[in-house]
């Protein structure tokens, strides 16, 4: 989804709330003025959104001077502890959401907010007047304040000095930056993933590097295994689960395979059987497991205990759906639940990130799980999948994981990313094409694991610090163009040379760009504007100008057997791969003679093909 798309899809939203609020004092006041609308009902979608607060005008106050709005409010956190929250809002046009956010205008919010913690906001309504004072002595009292600056363009990183200094050491004054790309992402979340996105305007602990206190349900004693890895099984009620999740919310799940989703059909039927059949729950559901780093000695009369770096592997929709049935149970539900209901918990001490993989891949077994599914919550595929929001190609992480897409968008599995980086941009299409072979003998896809794990495991050799998503893109693109889909979409037949082809592709094409633009042509970039402005007849081209090369390269005269066998060592050895390859980049090409190819009507995809066609690559 491109930034001003998405701009879009929000000032639309905007627009839809100044209708709504229209007889609002201040949208009525400032009726010409529509950055001071905007900013405003900016704030109203910010505690919609992220608060899910819909009495507004208790939280925002007037912003008469200029553009800026605030929010003061206070809240508690997960702890009990009262927690101050002041917001400005920036509202900007829609050419401004692809540029960086302007440093002046968090300078000047800076201000504002300095000017707010030292209490010498002058000239203020009684409304804000009122929770300054209140501010005012949350912070004589060692409370904790967060200011947030919201703004609808892309903030990469210009004022966090003075951010710094504006925060000068003290732990109690919080600052963030809620950007476009931010709001996008945690859009994306709720309404294409249907999870809930972390709220700014809340306070959460992190399991893994907290000491987490459960209380649990003794009958006659836990159970312990002593050996390779200490480990506890006991019982917890909906309580001690409703109580966990709040602290933690779904920070708990960081390691789990599946995140819950918010609206599930298999969620619904755990809720209702925690209400309705609570006495029957512990029959029906296969309980939690869960890993900590520190593994308490349980007593037999105990009744709670604390872990430390507690982290949920399995069971994320049992957690969410008890915490939700018992957040809408009323207090004799609650009762019912808390003396019926009984859930499982298996605890299991850290064993390092191998142990712990395989754990989380193992007891997710019985459920459809792929190897790239255990590597949804790396770093780097989130970074990927985020870089992603702001094309029209949406790298998929996990599968399923997107409910719906909007319009003009499509998903893409990152195994196809994979296989396209690997043999266009790391110039290894045979690891592409041996992977694919072992993968329907093992059912193990070498792409998503470790080379710690396994001796030809390639997940870091595809994903490290230097891998890009333009880059991914760039070669998708170029795998799209030649490559026919089969009929059920975003399925691909696997194409056994294809991948060479792909990988040769750069060489060619690099030669014919520079040879038409200069040596300073981006490639990468060139041919993201060849494919999204629809001019692929030159990517076409190129690939039957490789194909026609390739078959000379491997060709022997009036011997078809020994061509076979060359077009085989081609596909599967990588030193007859680097043959040819090295043979084109010897070859000079112009750019006569690529543009000098004429295609037919039914060239659309590569001819050649009709060697052999492995099996097909289904999701």
């Amino acid at each position: 989804m491109l930034t001003k798309d998405f701009y879009s899809i929000i000032d639309v939203e905007l627009d839809a709330l100044i209708i709504k609020y229209k007889d609002d004092n201040f949208i009525k006041k400032h009726k010409s003025a529509i950055n001071n609308q905007k900013s405003y009902a900016l704030l109203i979608w910010f505690l919609d959104f992220y608060g899910r607060i819909s009495n507004y005008s208790n939280f925002i106050t007037d912003g008469d001077n200029d553009s800026s709005c605030d929010i003061v409010f206070d809240s508690l956190d997960n702890q009990g502890n009262k927690v101050f929250y002041i917001v400005q809002s920036k509202w900007n046009n829609v050419d401004n959401s692809e540029k960086e956010t302007n440093k002046d205008e968090i300078l000047k919010a800076l201000n504002d907010f300095e000017t707010i913690l030292r209490g010498e906001k002058k000239s203020v309504n009684e409304k804000l007047k009122s929770k300054l004072e209140e501010l005012d002595l949350h912070l004589k009292a060692n409370g904790e304040v967060k200011f947030i600056f919201l703004s609808l363009s892309q903030y990469k990183g210009g004022a966090d000095e003075n951010i710094e200094a504006f925060r000068n050491n003290d732990v109690k004054t919080k600052f963030e930056v809620i950007d476009i790309n931010r709001i996008r992402v945690d859009y994306i979340d709720r309404k294409y993933k249907k999870i809930d996105p972390i709220n700014p305007l809340e306070t959460y602990q992190n399991p893994e590097e907290s000491s987490v206190t459960l209380e649990i349900v003794q009958k006659g004693g836990s159970i312990k295994i002593e050996k390779p890895y200490e480990a506890y099984m006991f019982l917890l009620r909906p309580k001690a689960i409703w109580e966990l999740f709040k602290t933690y919310n779904f920070s708990l799940f960081f390691k789990n395979v599946r995140n819950p989703l918010l609206q599930s059909q298999f969620n619904q039927e755990i809720e209702k059987t925690a209400i309705e059949e609570s006495n029957l729950f512990w029959y029906y559901n296969n309980g939690i497991t869960a890993i900590t780093y520190l593994l308490p000695e349980i007593g037999k009369k105990a009744e709670k205990i604390t872990v430390t770096g507690l982290q949920i592997i399995n069971g994320a929709q049992t957690v969410y759906a008890i915490y939700r049935a018992y957040e809408s149970a009323s207090p004799t539900q609650r009762l019912k639940m808390d003396s019926e209901v009984l859930v499982t918990l298996r605890l299991l001490k850290s064993g390092g990130k191998s142990f712990d993989l395989n754990v989380t891949r193992y007891t997710n077994r019985q459920n459809p799980i792929q190897d790239r599914d255990f590597y949804a919550n790396d770093e780097i595929q989130v970074s990927l999948q985020n870089a992603s929001y702001q094309t029209n190609v949406w790298y998929e992480k996990r599968r399923g994981e997107f409910r719906e897409t909007p319009k003009g968008v499509r998903t893409m599995p990152n195994l196809v990313f994979a296989n396209v980086y690997l043999a266009y941009h790391l110039q290894d299409p045979v690891s592409v094409l041996k992977n694919h072979t072992q993968r329907f003998k093992t059912d193990k896809d070498l792409n998503f694991i470790s080379h710690k794990d396994h001796k030809d495991g390639l997940y870091e050799k595809i994903f490290n610090s230097n891998t890009s998503f333009e880059d991914m893109l760039c070669a998708f693109y170029v795998f799209d163009v030649i490559f026919k889909p089969l009929q059920r979409e975003f399925s691909y037949s696997f194409k056994t040379n294809l991948y060479h082809l792909l990988a040769l592709f750069k060489v060619a094409f690099t030669k014919y760009l520079t040879a038409k633009y200069g040596d300073k042509i981006n490639v990468n970039r060139q041919i993201v504007k060849i494919y999204e402005q629809g001019e692929k007849e030159v990517i076409i081209k190129t690939f039957k100008f490789l194909n026609q090369f390739v078959e000379k390269q491997i060709e022997v005269a009036d011997n078809e057997k020994k061509t076979t066998e060359r077009m085989f060592k081609f596909l599967f050895t990588l030193s007859h791969y680097q043959k040819i390859y090295d043979a084109l980049e010897d070859t000079e090409i112009s750019v006569k003679d690529i543009d000098d190819i004429v295609l037919k009507d039914n060239d659309d995809i590569i001819e050649g093909d009709k060697d052999t066609e492995v099996k097909s690559e289904q999701e």
